[in-house]
C-alpha cells in the first residue's frame, strides 16, 4: 500500500469495493458488508427486505 494510500484511509477516505449481501440469518432482512480495497477494514449493515409484493 502507498503511502497516500495510508493517510487516505486514515482520514476516512476509504476505497470501498462491491457490496456483498448475505440473508441466511432471517428470511426478511440482509446483511450486507463492504471490504475497503486499500486497508481491509470491513463495514456491515443490516437492511430490511423490501417488499415483493409491490
Amino acid at each position: 500500500m502507498t503511502t497516500i494510500g495510508l493517510i487516505l484511509c486514515r482520514i476516512g477516505l476509504h476505497r470501498w469495493g462491491r457490496k456483498r449481501g448475505y440473508d441466511e440469518y432471517s428470511s426478511n432482512v440482509i446483511e450486507w458488508e463492504q471490504r475497503c480495497e486499500r486497508c481491509g477494514k470491513k463495514k456491515r449493515w443490516v437492511e430490511v427486505k423490501r417488499d415483493r409484493r409491490r
